[in-house]
């Protein structure tokens, strides 16, 4: 597949089977986020990989999260806050490192995990895999965080599931001619 194929036809996933995945195949995932743009190569990326069991402790961080912060949740709104981490077999955290004190130095770092990020999904789609990014409130809860072992320079940018898609992919969504949203200046 050319790049330009997987851009276009990489989907979201969000419904996948539970069939297990062989590590190699996740690692060339990982592999092929570290070589995303990186200004001053500082790699300020960690990825996390949650299957298994893993997954229902970080579900456990997370329905932990989603209790203190709505204290009067029935027990069936805490079982579907748990059951957030069983959507895919493979769960992908994707943090960012940052200790620079400098403003522009971590947004740059933060926008490099972000395209690294999406080499994982292209990697995952070339590969015929599922994968959705997710995140929300998820991402910024201090059980979670202090599951992940993320320190005060780091920061979650997203959870990518990862699975064999159950059906076919979604449909194309309509998107804006690149004409509507580009300007061109100095060209005659």
């Amino acid at each position: 597949m050319n790049v330009t194929d997987a851009i276009r036809g990489r989907r979201s996933v969000g419904r996948v089977r539970q069939d297990a995945i062989a590590r190699e195949r996740i690692a060339r995932l990982v592999e092929a986020a570290t070589w995303a743009p990186n200004h001053k190569v500082t790699e300020p990326w960690r990825f996390v990989v949650i299957t298994g069991a893993a997954r229902d402790a970080l579900g456990a961080a997370h329905a932990d999260a989603v209790v203190r912060a709505n204290p009067g949740l029935t027990p069936e709104a805490r079982d579907a806050a748990l059951a957030l981490t069983s959507r895919a077999p493979v769960i992908i955290a994707c943090v960012c490192r940052s200790e620079s004190e400098d403003p522009v130095m971590r947004r740059e770092d933060r926008d490099a995990v972000c395209a690294g990020l999406q080499n994982l999904l292209l990697a995952a789609h070339a590969d015929g895999l599922g994968a959705i990014w997710r995140t929300g409130a998820f991402i910024d809860e201090d059980e979670v965080r202090a599951h992940l072992g993320c320190g005060p320079a780091e920061e979650i940018i997203g959870f990518v599931y990862v699975g064999v898609p159950e059906g076919p992919p979604p449909p194309t969504p309509p998107r804006a001619a690149a004409a509507a949203v580009t300007e061109w200046r100095g060209w005659d």
